[in-house]
């Protein structure tokens, strides 16, 4: 266990407003965005798309940031950005409507967690690079979506993450001060994001993947939100 969450718990105790990635950080849609890119670059350019791939590439990026990065890593040069973006969004959107249950899990303990800052009047926020419309439903099927009084996505921003622009945009919003908040991470980006804010920051870990990064950039790292309670 990580020895700062003593720290943490008392934090969470008086800090006001608590503002949470979404992907990886509320919920874990690793499996859904591997399937969608694999099969718009399995059939857009015959590329085997891998979970590494998407670690590494596009993770905690906006969609059409990390296509583009992918592809220019790939050698790929002639594509048509807003086409791909499209193709992806739709693909993810059929694998929602379809397979929502099969695609996408809570991170653990995120319920009873979400619960305990409601119950104690706490002001939650989401800040993500995933689409609104894509957080709104995942998050009512799961029945959390009305815990978070406003969502900030990719869209809301000029500069995505690891621009700390939309951490900056949930504090304003709030009307409080950097360290009257608290953030939620996973991802190299995203955490790079809220420490740019001036954020206390908790990392989540995700095993096989941010290891090497989280325990450096959060303030403290967790596996099940229950140990924050």
């Amino acid at each position: 266990m990580d020895k700062n969450i003593p720290k943490a718990k008392q934090l969470i105790q008086e800090r006001k407003a608590f503002l949470f990635d979404f992907d990886g950080t509320l919920v874990n849609l690793d499996k859904l965005n591997v399937d969608s890119f694999k099969i718009l670059f399995k059939n857009e350019f015959n590329l085997e798309f891998t979970r590494d791939d998407f670690m590494q590439y596009i993770s905690g990026r906006g969609s059409k940031d990390g296509i583009k990065i992918y592809l220019d890593k790939k050698g790929v040069k002639e594509y048509d950005i807003e086409q791909l973006g499209k193709e992806f969004s739709s693909k993810k959107k059929d694998l929602i409507e379809n397979h929502l249950g099969e695609e996408v899990f809570l991170i653990p303990g995120i319920d009873t967690f979400l619960k305990y800052l409601s119950v104690h009047d706490k002001r939650m926020l989401v800040v993500t690079s995933s689409h609104y419309t894509y957080v709104k439903k995942i998050l009512r099927h799961f029945g959390l979506f009305g815990y978070f009084e406003k969502v900030y996505d990719r869209g809301t921003v000029d500069k995505g993450k690891p621009s700390a622009e939309i951490f900056l945009q949930g504090i304003k919003y709030t009307g409080l001060e950097n360290d009257e908040c608290i953030a939620f991470e996973d991802s190299l980006f995203g955490l790079k994001s809220a420490k740019g804010a001036n954020l206390y920051t908790v990392g989540i870990l995700n095993k096989g993947w941010n290891e090497d990064f989280v325990y450096d950039l959060a303030d403290v790292v967790i596996e099940d939100y229950g140990q924050l309670i």
